[in-house]
């Protein structure tokens, strides 16, 4: 799951205020409802304000980036070539600015936090298409790029939270695990980024809340990551990525009834609305439903509901796919594990 609104998202929100430019203030405003429009799930209000920004102010990079980002979300839960162009397209042109603009001024703090974050989202694309050398390369500059900008002015909060998750996750993440030797691990520095940004960033708080959230439940902070949740979905109640992630760490608790009673909830709460993101998190849950259950030992019932799942239209989703895949991966491991029991009875007093 944190691959559709984790990683994916893990850049919607960065860029602090630019320069002064005529009717800033009135593109600070478009900038911000655009980003609580994605903040809450509200993705085609987000994508008018940010189209807004850009016709508006089409030498600001700031309207690019937040395109790019939001394009990037949207491209990772379905497959839709204007998605995609529109993801590369963005990011393109931000990167684009952002290098003219260092040409321009090398002190100019701003273009290399524009620069590193951009970076940062093409890394995490290369990644996605298993390009692992791209990605190491665009994440090498991004770490670059965002410390340069902090050395020109400390203040820019939200360098921090780019760099705060590439420390935590570099020796974490699987494509990366294998340089852990090499690249040392610092995730307490990437905690401690992600905590500062989380108190006081311009524009990075709630992504640097739920990336924290993503940070505790890997170190087993439970009960850190369920506070900053509680919070989270109450400022946005209508987020469906918060409460999927709030039930997903019961079950990495391996507190199987509780998360399986709280995705019955959700399964609930979105198979009646209409539109295709709330079609696939109610057939995310249904999914979530039949592991919790075949971990909890009830099989019959697993099987049934993976069957079911693994039937579903994939909705264009690359996301679903993977949810088909891995309940018909259940329903075949169910098979074998009956077909083993049958053949090789255990006797009652074998030990």
């Amino acid at each position: 799951m944190r691959s559709a609104a984790g990683i994916a998202i893990a850049f919607i929100l960065s860029v602090v205020a630019s320069g002064p430019l005529q009717g800033a203030s009135h593109l600070d405003a478009e900038i911000q409802r655009g980003l609580r429009a994605t903040a809450a799930g509200e993705y085609d209000e987000a994508l008018r304000e940010f189209k807004a920004v850009v016709e508006e102010a089409p030498g600001d990079p700031r309207g690019y980036f937040f395109l790019a980002s939001l394009y990037n979300i949207l491209a990772g839960h379905f497959d839709d070539f204007s998605y995609r162009e529109g993801f590369e397209k963005n990011a393109a042109r931000v990167a684009a600015i952002a290098d003219e603009r260092i040409t321009e001024d090398p002190k100019d703090a701003e273009a290399y936090l524009l620069g590193g974050l951009a970076a940062g989202m093409r890394a995490l694309d290369a990644s996605r298409g298993k390009s692992y050398v791209r990605a190491f390369v665009r994440i090498r500059k991004t770490k670059r790029y965002l410390e340069r900008a902090i050395a020109l002015n400390p203040k820019l909060e939200d360098a921090y939270y780019g760099l705060g998750i590439y420390y935590f996750w570099r020796t974490r993440a699987k494509w990366l695990r294998q340089l852990a030797p090499l690249l040392g691990d610092k995730g307490d520095i990437g905690i401690r980024y992600m905590r500062r940004v989380a108190k006081s960033g311009m524009w990075f708080k709630d992504l640097a809340r739920i990336e924290l959230v993503y940070a505790f439940y890997a170190d087993n902070k439970f009960s850190d990551a369920r506070t900053l949740l509680a919070e989270l979905i109450e400022d946005y109640p209508n987020q469906p990525h918060y409460r999927f992630v709030h039930a997903e760490g019961y079950f990495i608790q391996k507190k199987y009834k509780r998360a399986r009673a709280m995705f019955r909830s959700l399964r609930a709460r979105f198979r009646h609305i209409e539109g295709r993101i709330e079609e696939f998190y109610s057939d995310y849950a249904e999914w979530r439903i039949a592991r919790c259950d075949y971990r909890l030992g009830n099989k019959e019932i697993a099987q049934r509901v993976a069957v079911r799942v693994s039937a579903k239209p994939d909705l264009g989703s690359p996301l679903m796919r993977q949810v088909r895949k891995a309940a018909a991966d259940l329903v075949q491991l169910i098979d074998n594990e009956e077909y083993v029991s049958d053949r090789f009875p255990v006797s009652k007093y074998r030990k």
